[in-house]
C-alpha cells in the first residue's frame, strides 16, 4: 500500500501550527499498512492531556536572541514573580510569515521570524529525537529519517520557501541531503489523507467528493477532493485528486482569544490596569482549555474570578450573572461578541469553496483542526449545509488529523494522483514582435534578422489546470552563441484570471530565477542560434524548473519562494 522511494526507514511530520504543535511518525518497512504513532508526551505538560505542545518561546530580556524555554515550558515560565519584566514570550509567531496580513508584526526579540521558527522547530526536533531513542527508532541512523513539514494551503510560495529555510538552520536536514529528505504538504491536503482512511466507515466510494475545512489557531484552510481507484482497479487503495483550487484565510481561533480578551477587558473596565497579568492569563486558560472547545452556542459558560478581580467594580447588567467569585457568560453574548465574527467568516469560506465545485456534488464536510473540533462551529456548519451535503463530520482525533496525514503523505507522496493549480506560471521570453500590440521599447533585431519582443511571457501553466503528479512541461529556448555569458531564466506566476502577455505587467512576480552559464561548445561560431531546453515539474506540492544545454550538466531550482524577493538556488 505504501510507497517510499528511497531507503528511508522512519518518516517524522511535524505539524508546526499557529498556537500548538505536534509531531507522529511511522516505520516504513513494518507491515505493508505502517502504523502511526503520535508524540503525547511534551515537557511540562502537567495534567494537560491535549496531545500537541503550545507554539510559544521564552527569551530572556537580557539576551533576546537566546531561548530559555519553549512549548508548556514557555508557558509555566510566566506563572513566576516578575516573569514579564525578565522573560519575552513570542505566540502566534507563525502567521508573520503570511504577506496577506499588513502589518506584519516586529518580533519583541527583534529576530526575523525565520530564526524564531527555526528556534522553536529545533527544540522541537531535539526533544522528539530524544523520545525515539527511547525505542526502536534507535537502531536506525538518522540520516534514513525523512520529514514532512506542513504549510498552509493559503501561504505564497515565498512562506513555504521561508519555512524550507527554518528547518534547514533548525537542523532537521542538511544541505547537501537528498532533496527528498524533507517535503512539504499542505494543510488540508494532509488532512484529507487522514479522513481518507474514514472512506470505509462513512460509505464513500470512488467518484465521491469530500471538501474538508481545516480550522486551527492562525488559518483556515479548504480544499475538495475526489475519491478515485489507480487504474479503474476496486478493492485497492483509494487515491485522491484535487478537484477544486484550494482557498483559505487567517481566520483561526487565536482570533477568538482576542474577542474573548477584549469581553473581558470591557467587563473589567477601569479596574484593568490593576489585574495583574497571571490572573488575565488565567481567564484566557480557563476560554482555550474549556470555553471554547465546548461551547454550543445555546448553554451560559461559567468563569472563575480570581481573588484579585473586586466583583463590584465588574461591568454587568445586573442579570445575576456575578455568584460567589464565578462570572456567567451568556451564551447570546459569546455568539455575539466572541464566536460569531469568526465562525461568519469560515462559513463564508465553506460557501465559496462549496460554489466553485463543478455540479455542486458534494458527499461529505470534514472539520479538522483544533478551531475544527469546535462545538458551535459543528452546529453552524450543520445548520448552513445539511440540506446540501449528506455527511458532514468531525473525525476522531480531529486536532492530529493534519500531523497523522502527513506522515501518510510521506509515506506516498503521490498517493495525490493531481493537483489543481493555484497560479498562472510562465518564464521570460523574446516571442516574435507584433507591431500592433507590443510597446517599441521591447523591439529588438537578432543576429539573425529576427524581430522579437523581449518582455513576453511565456506560459507554461495556467490558473486552473488540473495537474497529474510529476508533470513535466518542456520548452525549446535559443540563444546567441558567444554574445552572452549566461542566460538568466524567470520564473514568473500570477494570482489573477486574465492570462498575462508581459512579464512585467501588474499582477506578475517574479518567483524563482536561474543563471545559465552558456558553455563552450566546439565547432559553433560568434552568433550562432544555440538551443536549449527549460523544463518545468509541476504537480507535487513544490515546483521544480530545469535548464538543461545537452553538455551533461542540468541547473535546477525548486520553486517554492514568491516574488518580492529574488533568489538564486543554482545546484
Amino acid at each position: 500500500m505504501m510507497s517510499i522511494e528511497s531507503d528511508y526507514k522512519l518518516v517524522i511530520a511535524y505539524d508546526f501550527g499557529t498556537t500548538f504543535s505536534g509531531a507522529s511518525y511511522a516505520f516504513t518497512h513494518t507491515t505493508a499498512t505502517p502504523e502511526v504513532f503520535d508524540i503525547q508526551k511534551w515537557p511540562h505538560k502537567g495534567g494537560n492531556f491535549y496531545p500537541k505542545t503550545p507554539t510559544l518561546l521564552a527569551y530572556k530580556r537580557s539576551d533576546p536572541t537566546t531561548m530559555v524555554e519553549w512549548g508548556h515550558g514557555a508557558k509555566k515560565i510566566m506563572l513566576k514573580p516578575q516573569a514579564a519584566k525578565e522573560n519575552i514570550i513570542l505566540s502566534n509567531f507563525k502567521l508573520n510569515l503570511d504577506e496577506s496580513l499588513h502589518p506584519r508584526e516586529i518580533a519583541e526579540n527583534h529576530q526575523s521570524t525565520i530564526d524564531n521558527i527555526a528556534d522553536y522547530l529545533n527544540a522541537l526536533h531535539n526533544y522528539v529525537m530524544e523520545e525515539l531513542k527511547k525505542g526502536f527508532a534507535k537502531n536506525y541512523d538518522p540520516c534514513q529519517f525523512r520529514y514532512c513539514l506542513t504549510v498552509p494551503a493559503m501561504w505564497s510560495d515565498l512562506a513555504k520557501y521561508s519555512m524550507r529555510k527554518a528547518a534547514l538552520k533548525a537542523g532537521l536536514i542538511r544541505k547537501d541531503d537528498p532533496e527528498d529528505r524533507l517535503i512539504l504538504t499542505s494543510e488540508p491536503e494532509a488532512a484529507a489523507l487522514y479522513c481518507e482512511r474514514m472512506c470505509d466507515q462513512v460509505n464513500l466510494k470512488k467518484g465521491d467528493r469530500i471538501l474538508i475545512c481545516d480550522a486551527g489557531g492562525g488559518t483556515v484552510d479548504l480544499i475538495v477532493f475526489e475519491v478515485i481507484s489507480p487504474n479503474g482497479m476496486q478493492n485497492t487503495t483509494n487515491r485522491l485528486k484535487e478537484v477544486t483550487k484550494g482557498i483559505g484565510e487567517s481566520c483561526g481561533s487565536t482570533i477568538l482569544d482576542n474577542n474573548f480578551k477584549a469581553l473581558i477587558e470591557e467587563k473589567l473596565r477601569d479596574q484593568l490596569k490593576d489585574v495583574p497579568a497571571i490572573a488575565i492569563n488565567n481567564l484566557m486558560d480557563q476560554f482555550v482549555d474549556n470555553i471554547k472547545p465546548e461551547f454550543d452556542g445555546l448553554d451560559d459558560q461559567y468563569l472563575n474570578l480570581p481573588a484579585s478581580i473586586d466583583l463590584d467594580k465588574i461591568y454587568t447588567d445586573n442579570d445575576g450573572s456575578l455568584d460567589e467569585g464565578t462570572m456567567v457568560l451568556r451564551a447570546n453574548e459569546l455568539k455575539e461578541k466572541v464566536f460569531d465574527p469568526v465562525v461568519e467568516r469560515v462559513i463564508s469560506l465553506l460557501t465559496r469553496q462549496y460554489n466553485s465545485i463543478p455540479d455542486g456534488r458534494l458527499s461529505c464536510i470534514f472539520l479538522v483542526g483544533g478551531f475544527g473540533s469546535s462545538n458551535y462551529l459543528y452546529h453552524r456548519v450543520q445548520e448552513v449545509f445539511s440540506s446540501k451535503v449528506s455527511q458532514i463530520l468531525c473525525p476522531p482525533r480531529a486536532a492530529m488529523a493534519v500531523v497523522r496525514g502527513a506522515v501518510y503523505f510521506a509515506l506516498n507522496p503521490r498517493i495525490v494522483t493531481s493537483r489543481v493549480s493555484r497560479r498562472t506560471y510562465g518564464i521570460n521570453a523574446g516571442l516574435p514582435f507584433d507591431e500592433n500590440l507590443d510597446p517599441s521599447s521591447s523591439r529588438v533585431v537578432r543576429p539573425d534578422g529576427s524581430v522579437r519582443c523581449t518582455s513576453r511571457f511565456l506560459v507554461f501553466v495556467r490558473k486552473g489546470d488540473v495537474l497529474p503528479v510529476d508533470h513535466c512541461i518542456r520548452e525549446t529556448m535559443f540563444v546567441y552563441y558567444g554574445t552572452i555569458k549566461a542566460t538568466d531564466i524567470m520564473l514568473y506566476a500570477s494570482d489573477e484570471d486574465k492570462e498575462p502577455r508581459y512579464f512585467d505587467e501588474h499582477g506578475v512576480k517574479q518567483v524563482a530565477s536561474i543563471s545559465v552559464p552558456i558553455p563552450e561548445l566546439p565547432h559553433t561560431v560568434l552568433g550562432e542560434r544555440i538551443s536549449y531546453i527549460v523544463r518545468m515539474y509541476f504537480g507535487l506540492t513544490e515546483i521544480r524548473m530545469e535548464a538543461d544545454f545537452g553538455t551533461g550538466t542540468v541547473h535546477k531550482v525548486y520553486c517554492n519562494f514568491d516574488a518580492d524577493d529574488k533568489h538564486d538556488d543554482n545546484k
